[in-house]
């Protein structure tokens, strides 16, 4: 008996060291690429230029203010003048742009590359904490500051430094492409992208592949792990907010009528945000860390090389992380609660919104139900509000354009992993599912976990650095998937 067992532990010890040794293994041999000749200097100043264009997106859409829209239209027009004569160029809704680089084999589908003009305000008040003013395109030794330089006035003007640099050297592609821009994607893209996919679709146009603005290279992305990991989302959670309210007996606070409105609501939240939808550690959760797995410190590639052993502990543990909690489940907020008006009054109605971002596992039908299963009371009214979307569609991991698009983010970035993953926010990316199965989600943008409060934040700024590993990154991804 003691001889099985043992025989059955050297087993099992053999099988996680082969595994292990087989991630190994799997990790691509890094592919040296010729860069192409772009004078960075130039185009810092480019990108500073654009910087100090207010494309501010504000929640009311009429406050938009399209003049500024306008100038920077007509900057790009001086900037990249081969883009402008080579490419067909239209204006959409009056301040979106799409561009259309024909190619030489009208039987290639197409492939298409996006970013957004517009850029989130300044929170008043914060003016003053800048190092530099958000809208004065400061650049230093190291670094361009200002709002737009992470998310993503850099991304447009990448895009369009590396097309006008390969048009430059007399670059011509075998597929068409197409570029777009939408300049209200901080607020939903309703009016942006959500066009220009319409468009696309009216056209009859089918993509090969997407690739919009969305994860970054993240350095230590998990605490102890320095290896920096490329994180390409392959989907994007859905939305959902629901209003929850109660309505009960009112009247003076000095002779109360039983179970308040506010008490009865709050109950019905306090279950809610502890009972969530379930984590699940499989799938797309499972493959990024398979991928993550590779070529990092034996202990941690012993457990990701394993995971049909470790997967319940991983799981638990990265429960207690926010940002990879997120990942692996539909995540519950309640946002806005709006009771009473005098203190010595008891309110009739109480009333408050919850917020779902929905994992692919899940659905809005799904999460609706599970919150009246959860809440369990007849008395507090559920209704979902307008704005509502179902998760995208899961794009493969396994098929060509998934393949050269990891290979021209390790051309650019040798030392990194190259991982998919979920989109726990929102892009414009969502308004193209009409029009390719195979969307892409990835900027090239290297953060450390202190640089991703700059996003949306104060001192956004971008290193000079890595604006030229930006322009590279554009230039290889037209190169690997329309040569």
């Amino acid at each position: 008996m003691l001889i099985s067992f043992l025989g059955l532990l050297l087993l099992v010890v053999a099988f996680t060291v082969f595994r292990t040794f087989r991630l190994t293994v799997k990790t691509p041999e890094p592919e040296s690429c010729e860069q192409l000749p772009v004078n960075l200097d130039e185009a810092v100043q480019r990108l500073s230029r654009a910087i100090q264009f207010k494309t501010i997106s504000r929640q009311d859409a009429s406050l938009i203010d399209g003049e500024e829209f306008e100038k920077m239209h007509r900057f790009l027009d001086e900037a990249f003048p081969l883009v402008y004569e080579k490419l067909e160029q239209e204006t959409v809704n009056r301040y979106s742009l799409l561009y259309r680089w024909e190619g030489k084999n009208p039987d290639l589908k197409p492939i298409m590359l996006t970013c957004h003009l517009d850029v989130v305000p300044v929170e008043p008040g914060t003016e003053e904490d800048w190092d530099h003013p958000p809208f004065q395109g400061a650049v230093t030794d190291e670094h361009i500051y200002g709002r737009g330089t992470m998310d993503v006035q850099s991304g447009v003007m990448a895009i369009l430094e590396a097309t006008e640099a390969l048009l430059r050297e007399g670059f011509e592609p075998q597929r068409t492409v197409y570029l777009g821009f939408g300049h209200d994607e901080e607020i939903d893209g309703e009016f942006g992208a959500s066009e220009i996919g319409r468009l696309l679709k009216s056209r009859g146009i089918e993509m090969e592949f997407l690739l919009d603005e969305g994860l970054p290279v993240v350095e230590e992305l998990i605490e102890g792990v320095k290896s920096p990991v490329a994180l390409v989302a392959v989907a994007e959670k859905g939305y959902l907010s629901l209003e929850l309210s109660v309505a009960s007996e009112g009247g003076h606070s000095s002779v109360p009528q039983g179970t308040t409105s506010i008490a009865r609501l709050g109950e019905a939240l306090h279950r809610l945000e502890n009972n969530p939808l379930p984590a699940k550690f499989d799938g797309l959760v499972k493959s990024t860390f398979e991928a993550i797995g590779t070529g990092m410190p034996i202990p941690f590639r012993f457990i990701f090389a394993n995971l049909w052993l470790f997967k319940t502990p991983l799981r638990r543990f990265l429960a207690t992380i926010p940002a990879t909690d997120a990942a692996m489940r539909t995540t519950t907020a309640t946002t806005i609660f709006e009771s009473g008006m005098k203190e010595n009054l008891i309110p009739t109605i109480a009333r408050a919104v919850v917020n779902f971002r929905i994992h692919p596992n899940d659905s809005v039908e799904s999460v609706i139900a599970h919150v009246k299963k959860v809440i369990n009371d007849d008395s507090v009214k559920v209704e979902k509000l307008f704005g509502y979307i179902e998760p995208s569609p899961v794009s493969s991991i396994t098929n060509e354009p998934y393949r050269q698009l990891a290979r021209s983010i390790r051309q650019i970035f040798p030392e990194v992993a190259v991982a998919p993953s979920l989109m726990v926010g929102a892009t414009d990316a969502r308004h193209y599912t009409e029009i390719s199965p195979n969307i892409y989600r990835f900027f090239p943008l290297r953060a450390e976990q202190s640089d991703l409060d700059r996003v949306h934040g104060t001192n956004e700024r971008l290193s000079i650095e890595n604006y030229g590993e930006m322009i590279q990154f554009y230039a290889r991804v037209l190169i690997n998937n329309t040569e």
